[in-house]
C-alpha cells in the first residue's frame, strides 16, 4: 500500500565545498571503479547472497538514470533487473568475485559491510582482507532484512515456508595497508 503514497522529492542543502576537499560521484561497475578510481578509503558493501541490489534498488536506479524503462511484475521492476547478472550473487562464484575486487583497489583504508548470512563467512572474508593489510572487524547484532520480517511468500502472494530467524550479525571490517594507520584508528 504505501507503494501509492504520493513520491515526494526535496533537494538537499548542497554545501558549496566540502571541508575535506573535492567530491567526485561515479556511475560505474565495481570492478572498473577498483582499476580506475584512487582514494584513500573505498568503502564496500557487496551483496551478500542471491538478492540483487538493482532487484531491490530498481526505483533509485532508475530515478539516477532517468530512462523510463520498460518494467515487470508487481512492484513494476526494471526489465533489466532479470538480465543483470554479477557473481556477487552466486554462491560458487562469490569468493572468486570479491578477491579479484580486492586486487584492483588501491586505498590507504578499506571498509567492507557484511553479514553472517552471506556467501563468503567470516573466516574467508578474513582470510582475503587479511593479504591487503591490517583487519579489525566489528560485530552489530542487527534486525534482519524486511522480507525475513514478513515471511517467505510465493508469486501469488500465499505464504511457504516459515521465518527461522529473525537477527543476524553485522561485520563492518576495517583494513589499513599498514598496521600503525589501524592502531591510530583505535
Amino acid at each position: 500500500p504505501r507503494a501509492y503514497n504520493t513520491l515526494e522529492l526535496r533537494l538537499p542543502t548542497l554545501q558549496s565545498t566540502s571541508p575535506f576537499g573535492s567530491c567526485k560521484a561515479h556511475q560505474m561497475d565495481a570492478k572498473q571503479a577498483a582499476k580506475t578510481l584512487k582514494a584513500d578509503l573505498f568503502y564496500l558493501d557487496p551483496p551478500y547472497n542471491q538478492h540483487k541490489y538493482l532487484g531491490n534498488y530498481h526505483i533509485w536506479e532508475s530515478l539516477v538514470l532517468w530512462d523510463k524503462p520498460d518494467v515487470y511484475g508487481v512492484a513494476c521492476k526494471r526489465m533489466d533487473v532479470r538480465e543483470r547478472k554479477s557473481a556477487f550473487n552466486s554462491k560458487p562464484k562469490a569468493l572468486q568475485a570479491f578477491s579479484d575486487l580486492l586486487d584492483g583497489i588501491e586505498t590507504r583504508y578499506l571498509v567492507v559491510s557484511f553479514n553472517d548470512e552471506g556467501y563468503i563467512s567470516r573466516q574467508q572474508m578474513e582470510t582475503l582482507l587479511q593479504k591487503h593489510g591490517s583487519v579489525l572487524v566489528l560485530e552489530n547484532d542487527f534486525k534482519r532484512y524486511v522480507g525475513a520480517q514478513i515471511g517467505i511468500h510465493n508469486p501469488k502472494g500465499e505464504r511457504v515456508g516459515a521465518v527461522t530467524h529473525l537477527r543476524n550479525v553485522e561485520y563492518l571490517y576495517i583494513v589499513a595497508r599498514k598496521a600503525e594507520d589501524l592502531k591510530s584508528l583505535l
